[in-house]
């Protein structure tokens, strides 16, 4: 599905869909929707920053894996750090207000909302190809180096977390706890650490 809001160009997956649905259908946790909305929150994130700093995006694409938002401004580093950074920023804002009202009053699904936020904050903060974390840490080294040399540092770095994740995906399946979750990160990050970019 293709359509235009305010001059933006949105384009949600078929695939994209079909995840919520089934994340939405086939969940007994209660957890998908706060889960889903503080995706959205941390998307909302960086477009508000994109909004404040002039340079609303031309594109936003929703697939499985991301969200990509295309921008309409000449490339400049210091730009993408502040966007990068607006979106775990607003997770950790929420994260901060939902701890402190369960501080108050002890509501323990609060600690809950206020944890997943903390997760997905601090997971798009990691230095790797496709997070938030890998498009502040290859700006940094943009500006210092070639962009060639930049991107081999950064798919480097994102193949040796992958193999942490990995490491730590099969000590966990050894220990009887095995986490379906971590091997879908891990085949995430070698993936990320291999295509072309």
């Amino acid at each position: 599905m293709r359509f235009r809001l305010f001059g933006t160009e949105i384009y949600v997956s078929f695939l994209f869909m079909a995840v919520i649905s089934i994340m939405l259908a086939t969940d007994k946790t209660g957890m998908a929707l706060p889960t889903l909305f503080a995706v959205f929150s941390h998307e909302i994130g960086h477009l508000f920053c994109m909004w404040l700093i002039d340079c609303a995006p031309k594109r936003i694409k929703l697939i499985p894996t991301s969200v990509q938002i295309t921008a309409s401004f000449s490339k400049k580093y210091q730009n993408d750090i502040l966007i990068a950074l607006c979106g775990p920023l607003v997770n950790y804002l929420l994260f901060f207000t939902l701890y402190f009202n369960y501080l108050t009053f002890k509501n323990q699904i609060t600690l809950y909302y206020a944890l997943i936020n903390l997760i997905i904050g601090s997971f798009n903060m990691l230095p790797v190809c496709g997070l938030d974390g890998g498009t502040i840490l290859f700006s940094i080294l943009a500006k210092r180096m070639q962009l060639n040399r930049a991107n081999l540092i950064l798919k480097a770095v994102t193949f040796f977390i992958g193999l942490l994740a990995l490491i730590g995906a099969i000590y966990l399946t050894v220990q009887g706890k095995t986490n379906l979750s971590l091997y879908i990160m891990v085949l995430y990050l070698i993936i990320m650490s291999i295509i072309k970019m």
